[in-house]
């Protein structure tokens, strides 16, 4: 299989895993402020903490390895016919990762609330359990943010998709929903979340009331106006000043951080 089976991964005693991914610097740095994010709201000794990455600059994953995190490089797949997303597929590769019982992945352009342990005891039964993508018609779930079984009966599903993904236009949401739509288990509602909840003041926002609903979201992933590391906190202010201060707040909080690790 031109995707390849297995990934090799160092010797680990540790049966879950977090899981993350980084197709340029940017989202490299992105993982780490994640991480670090993470670590700061506690987390179990006994997780491992992975990033699988296409090349980036020795001097990230240094730094990444001195967080606790495993660097793996892996193979790109099959590009999509798309620039923003042309490498989207490869956090496809977390169903490789057979060594572990449980994985949790989240894209790192993202921002952690909670600590997420809670998230890696949560019941299912089948392969994937994710939140649903509800600003979509419905049912359809988000790869945002993935619980996973992973196994090389998943991984042979999926790699049949993602050999024709760029001639059909789909994405890794897509593949995924299609491969395993009838078999996902809904993580609860509180679970995650886009951070256009609090774009606009003025519009009702999906979960209800803005304070309430930061107060129990667990992931806000930034898609409203662009990615973390496209504005300063002034610039939000000023491109998005009817926002309701969450919107602010999650903006100087993910940029505090990188500023930290910089430091």
């Amino acid at each position: 299989m031109a995707t390849g089976q297995h990934l090799n991964l160092p010797e680990s005693t540790n049966h879950l895993a977090y899981v993350f991914y980084a197709t340029t610097h940017a989202y490299a740095v992105a993982v780490m402020v994640f991480v670090r994010m993470l670590q700061r709201l506690g987390m179990r000794s006994d997780v491992d903490l992975l990033v699988l990455h296409l090349p980036v600059s020795g001097r990230v994953l240094s730094q990444m390895r001195a967080m606790g995190l495993t660097t793996i490089e892996v193979a790109p797949l099959p590009h999509i016919n798309h620039a923003y997303f042309k490498d989207c597929l490869v956090k496809l590769r977390i169903f490789q990762l057979t060594r572990y019982e449980r994985v949790l992945f989240i894209d790192a352009d993202s921002i952690p609330l909670k600590n997420l342990d809670y998230l890696l005891r949560f019941p299912f039964d089948g392969p994937v359990a994710a939140p649903k993508a509800y600003w979509l018609p419905q049912p359809f779930w988000t790869t945002a943010l993935l619980l996973i079984r992973p196994s090389d009966e998943s991984w042979n599903r999926l790699s049949r998709r993602i050999a024709t993904a760029a001639y059909t236009n789909s994405y890794d949401m897509e593949i995924a929903n299609a491969e395993f739509g009838s078999e996902i288990t809904t993580l609860p509602l509180n679970v995650f979340s886009l951070n256009s909840e609090w774009e606009d003041r003025r519009r009702p926002g999906f979960f209800g009331d803005f304070e309430d609903s930061y107060s129990k979201i667990s992931v806000v992933h930034f898609t409203a106006l662009g990615k973390p590391w496209f504005y300063s906190p002034e610039d939000v202010r000023r491109l998005r000043p009817d926002a309701h201060p969450v919107f602010y707040r999650l903006w100087e909080s993910w940029r505090t951080t990188r500023e930290e690790l910089s430091a």
